[in-house]
């Protein structure tokens, strides 16, 4: 009896940290959106194939350029450690828009929703993949929007826009998003 007692003190507090747990997860400030957020690009990256020129050398650098005023409140630099496919990430922060060409992933942050059809205009066909959490950038022209539904970081990918920009996505990352024209 005692020994059931115990055990019934022991999953009530199981179930109390868990709850608790949630909670602070369901409460959990923007840092850890932005986190997960930066996370997702990074994870795009891996994901996506450029056109055979867009590499100099197989070591060349990958650019992410971020345009915005502290986009994901700085968490994408956390990128400058890492690499993909053994290219180094380098970050360029708010690039000039004749430079955006020459970035393999341009971020736009949200403060950037003016410039869309600037966006548009320069990289019409560059094989640079576009993510921004701006909402509706997937229907606007872009290739990747991250957004928030039900308290979950999701994203959107327009594919057509990708494909005509000579990017290879693949069908791992297109069978888990939604899909916009």
């Amino acid at each position: 009896m005692k020994a059931l007692h115990h055990a019934m003190k022991k999953a009530l507090l199981f179930s109390l940290i868990a709850l608790l747990f949630q909670i602070v997860s369901i409460r959990a400030d923007s840092m850890t959106e932005y986190g997960v957020k930066a996370g997702f690009v990074y994870n795009f990256a891996k994901f996506v194939e450029w056109p055979g020129t867009v590499f100099t050398t197989a070591a060349a650098p990958l650019r992410l350029c971020v345009l915005g005023k502290s986009p994901l409140d700085g968490k994408l630099q956390l990128l400058a450690q890492r690499q993909i496919h053994k290219h180094p990430i380098e970050i360029t922060d708010n690039p000039s828009t004749q430079d955006w060409p020459s970035c393999q992933i341009l971020y736009l942050g949200a403060d950037q929703a003016s410039r869309l059809n600037v966006l548009q205009a320069t990289l019409a066909q560059a094989p640079v993949l576009t993510i921004s959490d701006i909402p509706n950038f997937a229907e606007k022209g872009g290739m990747i929007e991250l957004y928030i539904e039900e308290g979950r970081v999701r994203f959107a990918i327009n594919p057509a826009i990708a494909q005509r920009a000579g990017l290879k996505l693949s069908s791992q990352i297109l069978r888990i998003a939604k899909i916009v024209e």
